[in-house]
Order: C-alpha cells, then structure tokens, then sequence
C-alpha cells in the first residue's frame, strides 16, 4: 500500500473512532444533565433517598466519561507513538484489590474472588495504565460473564508478574477469539453500550510496559485473561 492509500484509511479509522466515542459520549452526558436539573429545580421536593440514588448515578456516569475521554487520549498516543509511561514501583495487590473495590461500586453484584501470594513484588510500571487495564478486564466479568464466579490470581517469577482474570460466563467462540483484540471488535452487537475499543488499548498498553495480554476461553465454561507485566525495565534486571 502505499502513502497515498495509507492517507485516506488512516483519516477513516480516526473519524470511526471519532464517532464511536462521541456516540458513547451522548448517553452519560445526557444522564448527567438530566439528573442536574432534576436536582437544581426540585431540590426540596426530592427524598434524601432519591438525591443519594441521583447523584450516584451522576458519579457513575461522569466515571464513565472519563474513561471514553482517557481511551481517546491512549488512542491518539498510541498511533502517534507519543504514549508516555510514568513508571514507578507498584504495589499490585493493592492496586488490585483498588480496581475490585471500584468495580463493586458500579457493579454491586460483583463476588470477586482474589487470589494473590503474600511474596508477589512490586512491578516497575505506570499505575494509571496498569490499572486502567485491570479495570476493564475484571468490568468485562462483571458485565458479560457471571459477576458472582470472578476470580483474579497472580504468578510470578524472575523476571515478570502475571495477573489472571477468570470468569465462568458463556466462553468465547474459536471463531471470535482470534478476533477479540481487534479494533472495534464486539462479541455482543445487542449490547446498548461499549466502543468496541477497551481491550484493543488494553493489550496496546500492556505492550507498551513489555507486557502482554492474552485470553483462552473455552464455550460454556467461561474465559481467562491474563495480563503480563516485566518486573523491570529491560536489561535492568
């Protein structure tokens, strides 16, 4: 192919990207509005019980628009190669057990069982990224699978750290596994929401730390996820 066919696909794919988020973008910022005046306009005519109900859903909604917002930024920075990693040395139990509490939050029925060694290191990574991929994978087991049969382990060794999310939902099929880090790629054309976009920047950014993510799935017996991290930087040992 060459520049001049690159050209015109390239500027195709940013405007489907463009789209997609903006249409993912209508529903929570409609919701927030919504609520807003609710609020503003029938503050003493509403329960303490109806404003605690209102004003969670605002905080979920504003959460999910700062995630469609931070997948457009790593989507920019990827393709450009401007991605910048902030590494630090990380707890990832911690960091784990964050993700699952946050969640929990939007997902109450969530039952995750977390399974992590007591020695597991310290990992030298950026926490914003690693954890912006932990929270959608285990998000994806709460939504699509089982969200009471969720179990996250770790393994570890010399050189790298594994974090497995297992779920025991439907499974994915051999025709669509190959498929599943593709862009834009969604199982579920019925879901009401999702870009399509999540776990194609999650493996980006897994790559991004020397990583990877990877998934093996099995129909009718669920799916795992496995997402691996370097302990240090190349050559640092």
């Amino acid at each position: 192919m060459s520049d001049d066919d690159a050209a015109p696909d390239a500027a195709g794919a940013a405007m489907e990207i463009v789209a997609t988020v903006s249409h993912e973008l209508r529903s929570p910022l409609t919701s927030i509005k919504g609520y807003t005046a609710l609020l503003l306009s029938r503050w003493d005519r509403i329960t303490d019980d109806q404003k605690q109900m209102m004003l969670g859903q605002i905080q979920h909604d504003a959460d999910r628009v700062t995630r469609l917002i931070t997948e457009l930024l790593d989507i920019s920075r990827l393709e450009t190669g401007r991605l910048s990693l902030r590494r630090e040395r990380v707890d990832l139990a911690e960091l784990v057990g964050r993700v699952v509490e946050q969640v929990a939050m939007a997902h109450p029925e969530l039952r995750a069982d977390v399974v992590l060694p007591p020695d597991l290191p310290r990992a030298f990574v950026d926490p914003d990224k690693v954890e912006q991929v932990l929270t959608n994978l285990v998000e994806n087991a709460a939504k699509y699978a089982d969200p009471h049969r969720v179990r996250i382990t770790a393994t570890h060794d010399e050189g790298a750290v594994v974090v497995a999310v297992e779920d025991h939902g439907e499974g994915i099929s051999a025709e669509d596994l190959p498929r599943l880090f593709d862009r834009f790629f969604r199982r579920d054309q019925a879901q009401p929401t999702g870009t399509g976009l999540g776990l194609w920047i999650s493996r980006a950014l897994a790559e991004a730390h020397g990583g990877s993510l990877t998934a093996t799935s099995e129909p009718g017996e669920g799916s795992v996820f496995r997402f691996e991290l370097p302990l240090n930087l190349p050559g640092n040992g």
